[in-house]
């Protein structure tokens, strides 16, 4: 059954209201690409006749497709700090950090004074260890678990 010619003006009516919502937002809400599917449903109703329901289809698969392709994107191109922090939080253990002592770690290319909040570990040169806090200069430092 063909579709009546007015069901391209509401897909039409439809992508533009999508986009006016998505545009008075202040963040992201994913509107856009629902935007883009009425857009693109609109015109595909008008160029050939198509059921509904295989325009709801249309509709679905472009809007479910392009919200999922740019959550993949925003999450390589934006890596989750968590990654970050931790390899930013590793130091080198310069000399030999007594089960609670202090001693000298290399952080971010300097040498820092660092005391182990171990109290049951030490700590040997070149070992890595995890910076947990900073007083002043001193920098407060547990062992990584070995593997």
């Amino acid at each position: 059954m063909p579709s009546p010619t007015w069901i391209p003006l509401i897909w039409l009516a439809v992508a533009g209201l999508l986009l006016a919502i998505e545009l008075a937002q202040p963040s992201f809400d994913g509107l856009m690409f629902a935007a883009l599917g009425a857009l693109v449903v609109s015109i595909l109703a008008a160029i050939t006749p198509m059921p509904l329901i295989l325009q709801m289809i249309f509709f679905l698969l472009i809007t479910v497709l392009g919200t999922l392709w740019l959550t993949r994107w925003s999450a390589r191109r934006n890596p989750s700090p968590d990654g970050l922090r931790q390899r930013e939080d590793i130091a080198e253990v310069l000399t030999p950090i007594k089960a609670g002592g202090d001693g000298r770690v290399r952080w971010h290319g300097q040498s820092w004074a660092a005391s182990s909040i171990d109290l049951e570990t030490p700590i040997n040169a070149g070992d890595q260890v995890v910076v947990m806090g900073r007083e002043g200069t001193q920098l407060q430092v547990l062992p990584l678990p070995r593997r």
